[in-house]
């Protein structure tokens, strides 16, 4: 191989690496978001339940 085919080879390889890289990024930045979502939303459910008042059935008065 000469010097223009063992650079060719170098810059793909950095390029999958490269792009390996990113899609960890991503997918690591997007799988924080829906924890993020899903911790907001059971907060809010939470908030919401022990905001109201409890109900007692009159059977078990």
């Amino acid at each position: 191989m000469n010097n223009y085919e063992h650079s060719k080879k170098a810059r793909r390889v950095a390029s999958v690496v490269y792009l390996l890289i990113m899609a960890v990024i991503l997918g690591g930045t997007y799988l924080s978001n829906q924890q993020k979502e899903l911790a907001a939303q059971s907060a809010k459910e939470a908030a919401l339940v022990t905001a109201a008042p409890a109900v007692v059935p009159d059977a078990l008065k």
